[in-house]
C-alpha cells in the first residue's frame, strides 16, 4: 500500500467516523425533546361577558377557575386550585370566602391565606377581550387581586 492509498483510505475512514458521531449524538439530542406536551393551553376563552351573572362567581370546572362580575369593578379571575396541594377550593356566598375540603385551608375574598396550611394565596389571572367579544385567560399572567376588567 502506498503512502496516498493509506491517506485517502484514512481520510474516508476519519470522515466516516465524524459522521456516525454526529448522526448519534443528533438522535441522543432528539430523544431528549419530548414529542407531546400534555399540559393544556394556559390562554383560553371563557365565553360572552354576558354570559356572567352579577354577585357569586362563575367556577369553570375545567379550567378550574372563578370568574367574578361585579357592577362597579369589572371581571376578575380567581384560581380554584389550592396552593397546599392542588385541591380545588370552593367559593361559600355566606361568608364570602374560599374554603379547602382536603385539608381545612381558607382564603378570604381577595385569595389570602386566612387559616393554613396552604403557604401562598390564591393567584388571580389576567382576563382580557378577545377580538370576537368574549372573555380570554391567561393563566401565564399572575395579576393582583385588584385587577379587573371592565367591559
Amino acid at each position: 500500500m502506498n503512502r496516498r492509498s493509506f491517506l485517502g483510505w484514512g481520510a474516508a475512514g476519519f470522515a466516516a467516523l465524524c459522521s456516525s458521531v454526529a448522526v448519534s449524538f443528533g438522535a441522543v439530542l432528539r430523544y431528549l425533546v419530548p414529542d407531546v406536551f400534555y399540559e393544556p393551553p394556559q390562554t383560553f376563552k371563557v365565553g360572552k361577558p354576558a354570559d356572567f351573572a352579577y354577585g357569586p362567581p362563575t367556577f369553570l370546572a375545567d379550567e378550574k377557575i372563578y370568574v367574578f362580575r361585579d357592577r362597579e369593578k369589572g371581571f376578575s379571575v380567581a384560581s380554584a386550585v389550592c396552593t397546599h396541594l392542588g385541591c380545588t377550593v370552593n367559593h361559600f356566598q355566606s361568608d364570602d370566602r374560599f374554603h379547602c375540603p382536603c385539608h381545612g385551608s381558607i382564603f378570604a375574598a381577595n385569595g389570602a391565606v386566612v387559616h393554613g396550611p396552604a403557604p401562598k394565596p390564591l393567584p388571580w389571572f389576567e382576563v382580557t377581550l378577545a377580538r370576537d367579544g368574549q372573555l380570554s385567560v391567561d393563566k401565564d399572567k399572575v395579576v393582583p387581586s385588584t385587577y379587573h376588567l371592565m367591559v
